[in-house]
């Protein structure tokens, strides 16, 4: 059954994603993109564009790795087939105008 995105699920999928570098990692990249980036967790649905390009920053070449979980954990929590998109700014978006 699909479910519709909603903000609690772009946050819930970016948690999970975010999970595979660590916790004490993930919480340490959450305060850097607070402090620097001005980037709150609760805000970033907002600007998924402009969160995106701040990983690929941080990341680089590994972002890839990251984007394909995002991806991949949306599917999962929205139950459609995302494989048409190139980045999970992509996906959100498409599936938000499905809404």
């Amino acid at each position: 059954m699909v479910q519709p995105i909603n903000d609690g699920v772009i946050l819930e999928v970016i948690d999970k994603g975010l999970s595979a570098i660590g916790t004490n990692a993930k919480q340490a990249l959450w305060n850097c993109l607070e402090k620097d980036f001005e980037f709150y967790q609760n805000k970033v649905p907002e600007n998924l564009e402009a969160f995106q390009d701040a990983l690929k920053g941080f990341f680089g070449l590994g972002y890839n790795f990251l984007d394909a979980l995002f991806r991949q954990y949306l599917g999962e929590a929205t139950g459609e087939d995302l494989q048409g998109y190139k980045t999970f700014s992509d996906c959100v978006r498409g599936l938000r105008k499905k809404a």
